[in-house]
């Protein structure tokens, strides 16, 4: 499993300032082989939002002899330096930030007397700017090794063949009035706000993102993270993006659908030749784009468009380094929340990476998910400082509390397969003036612990329960969903959860209802996607599930006809499939088919949440009735016990078990006493246990006819079980 550093760096008790990282010095490098690490996020070469001369000197700009004397580097040197040590390096383009940040200039042109941090009074107040408007202009051309002409050397010329002076204003996202969109979670509160949402649809910004990747490559980078993967669709909650690119694009999306027949009725009104959206939803009067019946089908483009161009950009990151230097490099992006808009280009990174829309402890059900959504590849988890509990562990961390608690968040992610990267001045925002940096010696306890019991952990669960997600039946329900982002805090930091997961009101996710109910239940189990065949292809196969005993069905309204084909084999073969509400709603007939088979059960699915969860766990309890593939109970059941199972490729080889039962007043995890593990099925002959100083835990083992059962007298924070 990949051990990520979510390696921003920015400074204690400081601002972090998007999007120019820190210098990186050999310190960095020491303490990066401290915590065992094998690949850095969000890692280097982070100032092309600025200007491309402004990256090229960050990666090989000269240092001041004071910087060289406290080991600091330019970032290709520091990526050399990774790259001895077997650490991987991804460049970070931040494909939704275009800056433009005060600056003082020297008379000669040629040096920033302050840039960014004025000392003279609050930076809005300056008289001059540095960042993408200047370089493309040519203003300052003398204040790096690098200037426009060695980027283009005829000009930036956009797509109606007109020169661009001002890059920002060209390539900013804009909302359907034709104001810019700011990306204010990162402009720093009473500070310059100067940096608006871009739009990767305009094919100035896409080659210039290309001229970023290009430099990060010549750097030696080993892969390359694109953040913000999902633009323009960040700016669809500001209204946007309806920037001339996307209305231009859009009508020749309408012409498409006009031509193969399926061009909805509304638009038949309009000349397609030179319909304006933006146009329209003006002349309409909408508060939000969201207040028309144009909305979904501008997502619906917006979809294609984000999965055409992150593809786009990744066969040229690819194809440069392939031609240039004769070596493959890894891609990604921050896939955020891992929502459906970002399933139809998964497939075409090597590795996931996620920031949790809501950083909580005790969610086994996202993890489940994200290791289903992202398949055979490595997941990377960064922490989310603005989704739940993040500032106030820090908090208690800088007050020299919480070390069991950041344990827990480091293990919980390892526990179900995922990597939970480490913080190392992680970024905590724009309001909160300091980074992550959490205790070193508990970073490296749990580090060194995942390294050397590597071979323990693995993605693959052995599970017996699959549950699928279906990806056309999902995506508009989570793009439309309400729901609050409060927080329930019932005892602790630890009891934290979303309103919308226990309100009536809030709407309805029979997926998520269910996987977060199984993992109530301490069910195993698997999250498989299912495609559309369009924006992702459908290769589902019964050929695949022969491990699996039983299939859940969460409302899959839509299944391709293959789909259906290999369900039903897989239930006419004896595999139990579970179906909750309506699925494959275009053919009934498919469900007539599928009720009539005696391993087959169908259950409602009322409006009333509660009622609906609770006719499932019936449901599902009967259908695993004698059968369930682990039990675990405690001596007193409130106190919880979290379990994952792993395995390679055959019968379940370990098991991880983490405790939450957190005492605030002594600031520790207490043992549970008590706890008994059961597990089905299990071809082993015994078992040892380890907690996270790799010590021996004491366990009786029983097996019998194949039933595995584990009593622990007394559990600490964690425990790993090797069974052999």
């Amino acid at each position: 499993m990949e051990r990520g550093i979510y390696f921003d760096g920015w400074y204690h008790d400081n601002h972090c300032y998007h999007p120019s990282l820190p210098y990186r010095s050999m310190q960095m490098v020491e303490d990066l082989e401290r915590y065992r690490a094998t690949i850095l996020v969000w890692s280097v070469m982070g100032g092309g939002s600025i200007s491309l001369p402004y990256l090229e000197n960050e990666a090989f700009g000269e240092l001041d002899p004071r910087m060289r004397f406290y080991g600091f580097m330019n970032d290709s040197e520091f990526i050399a330096e990774c790259n001895k040590r077997g650490i991987r390096t991804m460049g970070i383009v931040f494909e939704v930030q275009g800056w433009e940040f005060p600056v003082e200039i020297s008379e000669d042109g040629k040096h920033m007397k302050a840039f960014n941090v004025m000392r003279n009074g609050p930076s809005d107040r300056a008289d001059a700017y540095y960042g993408l408007n200047e370089f493309s202009s040519g203003k300052y051309d003398g204040l790096f090794r690098t200037s426009l002409k060695d980027y283009y050397p005829e000009g930036i010329i956009n797509s109606d063949g007109q020169k661009v002076t001002e890059l920002q204003e060209e390539v900013a996202a804009r909302t359907f009035r034709g104001d810019p969109v700011h990306a204010g979670w990162v402009e720093v509160k009473d500070h310059s706000r100067t940096c608006y949402q871009t739009c990767r649809n305009n094919p100035v910004w896409r080659d210039y993102l290309k001229k970023i990747m290009e430099l990060q490559i010549d750097a030696g980078v080993y892969g390359i993270q694109l953040d913000e993967a999902e633009l323009p669709i960040t700016s669809m909650g500001a209204g946007g993006c309806f920037c001339k690119d996307c209305v231009k694009q859009f009508r020749t999306y309408l012409k498409g659908k006009e031509a193969d027949g399926t061009l909805p009725e509304g638009y038949r009104q309009f000349d397609l030749d030179t319909f304006d959206i933006g146009q329209y939803l003006r002349d309409c009067k909408v508060n939000h784009p969201t207040e028309s019946w144009t909305y979904r089908d501008v997502y619906e483009f917006q979809m294609r468009a984000v999965k055409k161009h992150f593809t786009e950009l990744v066969d040229h990151a690819r194809a440069y380094a392939k031609e240039k230097y004769g070596r493959d490099i890894w891609m990604s992006g921050n896939f955020f929340t891992c929502m459906p808009v970002y399933y139809p280009f998964e497939n075409t990174v090597d590795c996931v990476i996620t920031e949790m829309d809501h950083t909580l402890f005790r969610q086994p059900h996202w993890y489940r998910y994200i290791s289903g959504f992202s398949g055979s590849k490595p997941v990377i988890v960064a922490e989310n400082p603005y989704g739940g509990i993040i500032p106030q562990l820090l908090e208690e961390l800088n007050n020299g509390r919480g070390y069991d608690l950041y344990r827990l968040l480091l293990l919980e992610a390892a526990v179900y397969g995922c990597n939970m990267s480490v913080p190392y001045g992680g970024w905590m925002g724009n309001t909160i003036k300091t980074g992550f940096w959490p205790p070193r010696d508990v970073t490296e306890q749990v580090q060194s612990f995942l390294a050397d019991h590597d071979a323990l952990f693995s993605k693959d669960s052995g599970a017996k329960i699959m549950v699928v997600y279906s990806f056309p039946s999902n995506y508009w329900r989570e793009v439309t969903k309400k729901g609050g982002d409060q927080f329930t805090d019932v005892d602790s930091i630890l009891f934290y959860r979303s309103v919308e997961e226990q309100s009536e009101h809030a709407s309805r996710l029979p997926f998520w209802e269910v996987i977060q109910r199984l993992s109530e239940e301490q069910a195993l189990y698997d999250v498989r996607m299912f495609g559309d065949d369009e924006l992702r292809p459908d290769r589902v196969s019964a050929d695949d599930w022969k491990q699996y005993g039983l299939i859940v069905l969460p409302e899959c309204m839509v299944l391709t006809a293959n789909q259906q084909e290999e369900l039903l084999r897989f239930a006419e073969n004896g595999g139990k499939v579970l179906l909750f509400g309506k699925n494959a709603e275009e053919d009934p007939a498919w469900m007539e088919e599928m009720t009539a088979l005696k391993t087959v059960t169908a259950v409602r699915n009322p409006d009333s949440r509660k009622e609906a969860v609770k006719l499932f766990t019936e449901a599902f309890r009967k259908a695993t009735e004698g059968e369930q593939q682990l039990v675990i109970e405690t001596g007193i059941p409130e106190d919880k016990a979290y379990i994952g199972a792993h395995t390679h490729a055959g019968p379940v080889k370990s098991l991880q078990l983490l405790n939450y039962r957190y005492d605030a007043e002594t600031d520790r995890v207490m043992p549970i006493e008590d706890v008994t593990a059961v597990l089905r099925n299990a071809s082993i002959k015994g078992a040892k246990a380890i907690d996270l100083n790799g010590e021996p835990v004491p366990m009786d083992v029983s097996i019998q006819s194949g039933m595995v059962t584990l009593r622990i007298p007394s559990l600490p924070l964690y425990t790993a079980i090797e069974l052999y």
